[in-house]
C-alpha cells in the first residue's frame, strides 16, 4: 500500500520531506550494515568454489559456489508468484521457482532457487553457480522456513547470484541512501528559509500637499 504525498503538501509541511528523506537513508543504511559481512566474503572470492550437493550443504556461512551432481526432484518442485501486480505484468506470475536436490545423503537437501519459472526436466543434471548461506544479500527466509519443516538439512542455493551482482545491488543502495540525505537536505533548507524573518521594503511618506 502507497501513500502518496503530493509536491505542494511538502513545501507547506517542509518537516515531511525531511522525515521522509531521513528514514529513506537510514533504512538504507541499515541494509548495507547488515550485509557487510556478507559482501566482504563474497568480494573476496575470485571464482566460484566447485563442490558436491554433500560438500555445499555443510559449508559454514556464505559461499559462491558451482554445484555438481546431486538427485533432481522435478516432482518436489515448487513455483512462487509475484505478489505485485505491476510486476506480474512487467516480470511474469512466476517469481521464484525453487527445486530440491539431494546428494549422499536423503537428510542433506540443497534447495536450488532460480528466479522466474524454470522448466525442471530441461535443467536436470546441469551444473549451477551461486551463492548459499546468504541471510542478508540474497537469501530467503520463505523459502528457508518451507523446506526445513521437512526435517532435512536444507541450504538454498540462489542461483545465478555473485559478488559482481552483489556489488551492484551495493552500489544500488548507495544511490537510493543518498537520495535521501538529499530530498531531506532540500527540504530542510525550505524549514529554513520559512523560519527567517522576512524584512518589510520600508516607504517614505510624504504630507499630500494642497493644489
Amino acid at each position: 500500500m502507497f501513500v502518496h504525498i503530493s509536491p505542494a503538501t511538502l513545501r507547506r509541511h517542509p518537516i515531511l520531506g525531511v522525515t521522509i528523506g531521513v528514514a529513506t537513508a537510514g533504512v538504507i543504511t541499515w541494509l548495507l550494515v547488515s550485509g557487510a559481512d556478507e559482501a566482504r566474503t563474497l568480494l573476496a572470492q575470485k571464482a566460484p568454489e566447485p563442490v558436491s550437493v554433500h560438500d555445499v550443504v555443510n559449508l559454514p556461512g556464505i559461499r559462491w559456489v558451482t554445484v555438481s551432481g546431486g538427485d533432481w526432484h522435478c516432482d518436489g518442485a515448487i513455483t512462487i508468484k509475484r505478489r505485485s501486480a505491476i510486476e506480474r505484468m512487467v516480470l511474469g506470475q512466476v517469481g521464484t521457482t525453487e527445486v530440491p536436490i539431494t546428494g549422499t545423503s536423503e537428510r542433506e537437501l540443497l534447495v536450488a532457487s532460480f528466479d522466474g519459472a524454470v522448466n525442471c526436466e530441461q535443467r536436470v543434471g546441469s551444473t549451477l553457480t551461486g551463492v548459499v548461506g546468504s541471510t542478508q544479500i540474497f537469501g530467503s527466509c520463505t523459502a528457508r522456513s518451507h523446506w526445513r519443516r521437512t526435517g532435512n538439512r536444507v541450504v538454498v542455493l540462489d542461483v545465478g547470484a555473485s559478488p559482481r551482482r552483489a556489488l551492484i545491488m551495493i552500489a544500488a543502495l548507495l544511490m537510493v541512501a543518498l537520495g535521501g540525505v538529499v530530498f531531506a537536505g532540500y527540504y530542510l533548507r525550505l524549514m529554513f528559509l520559512a523560519s527567517e524573518p522576512r524584512s518589510v521594503p520600508a516607504y517614505s511618506v510624504r504630507p499630500i500637499e494642497p493644489n
